[in-house]
């Protein structure tokens, strides 16, 4: 297990046994002084001083040796790492766009492209850099999930042919593969839809 993985999943268990943000979490399976060690470390939770210890006692009717809290910082830490594994909320795209999967390389091609709109002869598509803008990283994929309409679809092959001609053959592939639009280029702007 990766050291901040076991760092998160220590932050919930503390989280899980306090309860609220002022309550306290006592000695119990998996949880002692030992095991929070690298968290007060990391100022992510603090240790019980003494007097609130007595306090614990009075209120549990038994000994409190030990307890600890999580900080602002654990708190914080805790949201984000939870945050962080969740799955990427994506908008219900138009009806009519279509959902496509963008490799890190692809996106970045993809952003050059749309960074020459200006020079280019022929630019990028109405909408598709509020698209590529809108991208939001998907990783049980590992793609950059954008929803495009046909007209940029067609402008992304064009990006594609072009990182082609500068290099990389690799996005053009794939595009033409994966979702049948390729550009061809030498009798001007033409886009061959496969299945």
């Amino acid at each position: 297990m990766r050291r901040s993985a076991g760092h998160f999943a220590l932050l919930q268990r503390v989280a899980d046994v306090q309860r609220t943000t002022d309550g306290w979490a006592t000695a119990g399976p998996g949880l002692d002084e030992r095991t929070t060690g690298p968290l007060v470390k990391l100022g992510l939770a603090r240790v019980a001083p003494r007097e609130e210890q007595a306090e614990l006692s009075a209120k549990a009717g038994r000994p409190v040796l030990w307890a600890v809290q999580l900080t602002d910082d654990g708190w914080d830490a805790l949201l984000y790492a939870q945050t962080r594994a969740a799955p990427p909320t994506v908008e219900a795209p138009v009806p009519g766009l279509q959902q496509v999967g963008l490799r890190r390389a692809e996106l970045v091609a993809l952003q050059r492209f749309i960074e020459l709109r200006g020079r280019l002869r022929h630019g990028p598509a109405p909408g598709l850099e509020s698209a590529v803008e809108a991208a939001r990283f998907n990783p049980a994929s590992n793609r950059w999930v954008v929803y495009v309409s046909g007209e940029q679809m067609e402008s992304i092959a064009r990006a594609f042919f072009l990182e082609r001609l500068g290099g990389s053959a690799a996005p053009a592939n794939r595009f033409a593969r994966v979702y049948g639009v390729s550009y061809r280029g030498s009798a001007g702007l033409r886009v061959d839809r496969g299945s």
